[in-house]
């Protein structure tokens, strides 16, 4: 498994960005341009202890500092990641949340018009969208996360109100186990005068 793909929303110095990885990727550039940025989203939406932490994120995390949002609707972080490469065991315990992937124009057949007619074509594979959701709840004074497995969501009236109140908005939760079974490790610098990389327990290496 490997990481193919990842949006960022609102996320830290990201108001939206995506990186494309290739088989090997280096993150390479001076200080304050999204580095580190990019590593702590991947271990936002992937880490397993990441969401044990309280709270799991703070309004520092937000760009710009802004997390309230319009009227009613807070503002979100949100970081979506494309898992490909799946092992015939990860292919059988995600079965139900798997999506056909076309990796040349990277996007998801399900979301092209008759793009499931090309489900078996040259370039498309499966892969397992996940989706970090973050926001401040005013009902609670503190703020929420959860890691998510990202799928089309139906529309939702106002019979819905739960749902769509919801932090998945009715996705299932991606869990701390499913983020073991993936297997991604960090190696975290450390600034302490010398730059120095330290294993941390549940940490993320990609």
């Amino acid at each position: 498994m490997r990481v193919r793909q990842l949006e960022i929303e609102h996320f830290r110095g990201i108001a939206t960005g995506r990186v494309v990885f290739q088989q090997h990727t280096l993150l390479v550039g001076g200080n304050n341009i999204g580095k580190s940025t990019v590593c702590e989203a991947l271990e936002l939406v992937l880490g397993p202890e990441r969401l044990y932490r309280r709270p799991v994120i703070d309004e520092h995390d937000f760009f710009r500092g802004d997390y309230r949002g319009d009227g009613d609707n807070p503002r979100e972080i949100r970081v979506r990641a494309v898992l490909t490469d799946l092992s015939d065991e990860q292919l059988r315990r995600f079965f139900q949340h798997v999506r056909r992937w076309d990796d040349a124009s990277l996007s998801f057949l399900d979301e092209e018009p008759g793009g499931l007619a090309s489900a078996d074509g040259d370039g498309t594979t499966w892969a397992l969208p996940v989706v970090f959701i973050g926001r401040y709840d005013r009902d609670e004074d503190d703020f929420i996360g959860e890691t998510f497995f990202d799928h089309p969501t139906p529309e939702l009236d106002e019979l819905d109100e739960d749902e769509r109140a919801s932090l998945g908005g009715g996705r299932a939760p991606f869990t701390r186990g499913h983020k073991r079974l993936c297997a991604f490790v960090f190696l975290r610098a450390l600034r302490t005068g010398t730059r120095a990389l330290s294993m941390q327990r549940g940490s993320l290496l990609v």
